[in-house]
């Protein structure tokens, strides 16, 4: 006798469905558990916990834990829902949840092909009708999963629809269109597509009155004009013309100003804090919302203080053992040519920075003496470059690999040792984002904070009056009207600020009275998509080729990894940096990236990997970076070298962690090609290593006397 199935439903209203027909609203944490598991997969059971009680200790959380699942399966009849033991979750095969099953079509190398798929006519947003603001974790999770089920009905939509226009198939592709439009009537991607599949039909009249319900929405919802594509696709309708891919169009150009705003307004309290911290000698902590101002606010107090240098963390770093020191220190000698570093020094540095070394190889560590040796180095090294520096700065430490965090609290210990008894350090100023900080960090700062030697300056929203002090210096004609809109609409966050004035300059509406509709307050992430669907498809392929890099992308690579002229690739960096996307070599902001990264489909992002794997393995990059691409690209076979070579590297380098980390994942990528007896020794060779860590029990990094 088969045991009964249940379904639940996340999007939309959130309910449970049974066999006989049963009907069970979800509550609240309830739904976001499915939801979550849905999304991302069986996970730990205590992080899951505290992302859903994030307020509550320990003990309370996991009981908490406890009692919903108890509810969960009181609420099926007794069936297990969710499978849980002491440690992981997991959706039970018995719930087909609707949010996993358009994942799996979403995430399948053609979405358009499974018609079974909830795509059109889905039962609406990710967990309506319910906030968590009192889960500020689970909330942005939720903004970023809402946004990744609005990319994956989008895709699947258009997929099917060009799935018809390539068999010349004009009905279905039409009801299709018909569906999308009066689903979201904002849709220019849609609205064009029902345009021309009107006119593909041979009714003209349809398609032109289309056009103007279209316009007549973005007008009254959003305040806009149609974009140059739907306007030069209804020219070619007006003139009877045959429809073809428009020409590009010039955009409006964005002031200098929006990218930074000449006034640093409302950060009053915060600099006075900064002021003490720095009297002090302690190091400071700048916390604060993505987009709230925290760069900005540690880079005008350093100036203010005489000579400062600033480096930075990005994406990536965290897979990468001592790649946020290895740039840091790169960027401070290249600011001190004139320092010479001893050669023991160097030879040392050059385990993370190996232009430092010569011909001969540096011997592995094998010890806690040669670990001390090592980070003694670092430290007299690091004295050394910042020797004439008043103010350090270290930027998004939130993605700060955990070698690169013990190296540079141990230099600063040892410094900070030294410079009782000698001259002053320079005051060391961290920016991060509130919550997102990885356990280790979190609990260096807390260290430093309950020892006097550290203090955290949270970052808030910006008041009416300090919103209008800024748009005062931005001397935009129209924007100071806008000024108690703008305040409700972004809750006062400096970014947020910035991002809507550059939609309401691009769209010609700064002088206007304020748009009726606009995406979600508070949420800027729509409106730098919004931008990104201007960029030409050249200047977008390299913004997420960025994305995909991180940290190693370089301009002068692009034409090599993407194959392409020089001329039109340049053409297309210098739009990505008129448009404010990018900045040199880097995005504008962390926010900016996302957005990138969220347009960025399964096979465009293998096909990056592949193409940047290829490019750095001309190179000789490390070891870790080419396995990490191999894999993304889906060419585990290709990584297995490189697996193996950075694993040893990380012994060298008593990384034991991280190179038990890459010999497991060797053995998992030969056991799926079959290679067992290969597998058997990468397994041996990660229990070896695992051993050793524990054998040595050693702390988190050598602590020198901090007085």
């Amino acid at each position: 006798m088969s045991r009964p199935e249940w379904s639940a439903r996340v999007l939309g209203m959130s309910q449970l469905l049974g066999p006989q027909g049963q009907r069970v609203r979800l509550e609240r944490r309830a739904a976001a558990l499915l939801a979550y598991l849905g999304l991302e997969g069986p996970s730990p059971k205590f992080p899951v916990a505290c992302l859903l009680w994030p307020d509550s200790p320990p003990v309370t959380a996991r009981n908490n834990m406890r009692q919903l699942l108890r509810r969960l399966r009181l609420a099926s009849g007794g069936v297990e829902l969710v499978e849980a033991d002491s440690e992981r979750l997991a959706l039970s095969p018995l719930l087909s949840l609707d949010l996993a099953s358009l994942k799996s079509a979403a995430t399948t190398s053609a979405p358009a092909r499974a018609p079974e798929a909830p795509w059109p006519g889905g039962g609406g947003p990710l967990l309506a009708g319910f906030d968590f603001d009192d889960c500020e974790e689970l909330a942005r999770w939720l903004d970023g999963a809402r946004a990744a089920v609005e990319g994956w009905v989008r895709k699947a939509r258009e997929a099917q629809i060009q799935r018809h226009l390539a068999d010349s198939d004009w009905s279905p592709a039409l009801a299709l269109a018909q569906e999308w439009v009066q689903q979201e009537p904002e849709s220019e991607q849609a609205g064009r597509h029902l345009i021309r599949l009107h006119y593909l039909q041979g009714d003209r009249v349809a398609a032109l009155a289309a056009f103007e319900r279209l316009r007549a929405t973005l007008s009254h919802d959003l305040g806009v004009a149609p974009m140059p594509d739907t306007l030069a696709l209804v020219r070619h309708i007006e003139k009877g013309a045959q429809v073809a891919q428009p020409a590009p169009v010039a955009r409006p150009s964005l002031p200098l100003t929006v990218l930074r705003p000449p006034v640093l307004a409302g950060r009053e309290s915060a600099w006075r804090e900064l002021l003490e911290g720095f009297q002090a000698e302690q190091v400071v902590f700048i916390s604060g919302e993505p987009g709230s101002g925290k760069s900005r606010l540690a880079e005008e107090f350093a100036a203010a203080q005489g000579r400062w240098m600033r480096s930075e963390a990005r994406p990536g770093d965290l897979d990468v053992p001592y790649a946020s020191q290895a740039r840091a220190f790169r960027a401070q000698l290249a600011r001190r040519p004139d320092v010479k570093l001893p050669d023991r020094l160097r030879s040392e540095l050059s385990r993370f920075l190996p232009e430092l070394g010569d011909s001969r190889p540096v011997p592995p560590l094998t010890s806690e003496a040669d670990e001390l040796r090592f980070f003694e180095a670092h430290a007299e090294g690091l004295a050394l470059v910042l020797g004439d520096e008043r103010v350090a700065i270290a930027d998004d430490v939130q993605y700060w690999d955990k070698a690169s965090t013990r190296l540079s609290m141990y230099a600063w210990a040892r410094m900070a040792d030294a410079g009782a008894h000698a001259v002053r350090l320079p005051c060391f100023i961290q920016c991060f984002r509130r919550g997102e900080l990885l356990p280790f960090s979190e609990a260096n700062i807390r260290q430093l904070v309950d020892m006097g030697k550290g203090r955290v300056v949270e970052l808030g929203s910006l008041s009416v009056d300090s919103v209008r002090q800024l748009l005062a210096g931005l001397e935009l004609p129209g924007a100071e009207a806008h000024t108690l809109a703008l305040t409700r609409y972004t809750g006062g966050n400096p970014l947020y600020i910035v991002e809507t004035l550059k939609h309401l300059i691009e769209t010609d509406s700064l002088r206007k009275k304020w748009p009726r509709r606009l995406p979600p307050p508070g949420r800027v992430g729509p409106l730098i998509q919004r931008r990104l669907d201007r960029l030409s498809p050249l200047a977008l392929q390299i913004a997420q080729l960025a994305a995909r890099a991180g940290s190693h992308f370089r301009a002068a690579r692009v034409p090599e990894v993407l194959e392409g002229s020089a001329t039109s690739i340049y053409a297309a960096l210098s739009e990505l940096e008129a448009m404010q996307l990018l900045v040199g070599e880097r995005f504008s902001h962390d926010l900016v990236m996302e957005a990138v990264q969220a347009t960025i489909g399964k096979a465009t992002g293998r096909f990056l990997h592949g193409r940047l794997a290829a490019v750095f393995e001309r190179d000789g990059a490390p070891a870790n970076l080419l396995a990490y691409h191999w894999l993304q690209a889906g060419q585990e076979v290709r990584a297995l070298p490189y697996l193996h070579a950075a694993a040893h590297a990380d012994e060298e380098l008593l990384l034991l962690e991280e190179a038990a980390d890459h010999h497991a994942r060797a053995a998992a990528v030969l056991d799926a090609v079959g290679r067992h007896e290969e597998a058997a020794s990468a397994r041996a060779a990660e229990a070896r290593v695992r051993l050793r860590q524990k054998a040595s029990a050693a702390p988190e990094a050598p602590s020198p006397r901090t007085g």
